[in-house]
């Protein structure tokens, strides 16, 4: 595998461990975890970022740019796939009987 495959495949799997529906309410519901995942996800863009002015200044080849942004790509599908089920799940609630 690929090291861009392989950072994406561990945000994923990061994100599956947080909205699994045994995940421990404990654990998930600290401010410090929220804080680190939403760093890590803006540190993949910023990423992006620094490989494509490396690439327009000449210090950096397309490939390197190219797994930057597949990377980047994965982390938005799942920050995206995470805030759905935060939606779902809200949306759940309200239709409980109180």
């Amino acid at each position: 595998m690929e090291p861009a495959s392989l950072g994406a495949l561990r945000h994923y799997q990061t994100a599956q461990k947080a909205i699994s529906p045994d995940a421990q309410l404990s654990g998930a519901s600290k401010p410090g975890k929220i804080e680190q995942g939403v760093k890590e996800f803006a540190e993949v863009f910023e990423n992006v970022e620094k490989a494509t002015q490396a690439l327009s200044v000449g210090k950096a080849d397309a490939h390197s740019v190219v797994e930057a942004m597949a990377t980047a790509e994965m982390a938005l599908e799942t920050a995206v796939t995470v805030r759905n089920r935060v939606v779902e799940a809200y949306q759940e609630l309200l239709r409980m009987p109180v």
